[in-house]
């Protein structure tokens, strides 16, 4: 289990700031990967689109690759079904289907 929060402070100067962090449980998932191409070369600027998967099909998030055919979605619901499909130039290269835990 993870956990983590944030927070800003800009102290004036002089000031003396003393704080309490409690971190709470961190209960979101994210998915990242990479594209590769069927000659195994990484595949930049493809289509990846983040579905929720089940009876009613929604788009949740859409992205394309970057220059290494990396791409990230996050974050997002755990204990949840996903599919991501990917495109490139019209064509579909890969369809995923994805749970997070």
């Amino acid at each position: 289990m993870s956990a983590g929060e944030k927070f800003y402070f800009k102290p004036t100067a002089g000031e003396h700031i003393e704080t309490t962090v409690s971190l709470t449980p961190d209960t979101s998932a994210a998915i990242l990967g990479t594209v590769f191409s069927a000659k195994d070369v990484r595949v930049s600027n493809a289509l990846v689109l983040l579905f929720r998967a089940g009876e009613e099909k929604k788009l949740i998030d859409r992205q394309f690759t970057d220059d290494e055919g990396h791409f990230f979605f996050g974050p997002i619901e755990g204990d949840v079904m996903y599919q991501i499909k990917i495109y490139k130039n019209h064509v579909k290269i890969r369809e995923l289907e994805i749970v997070t835990e």
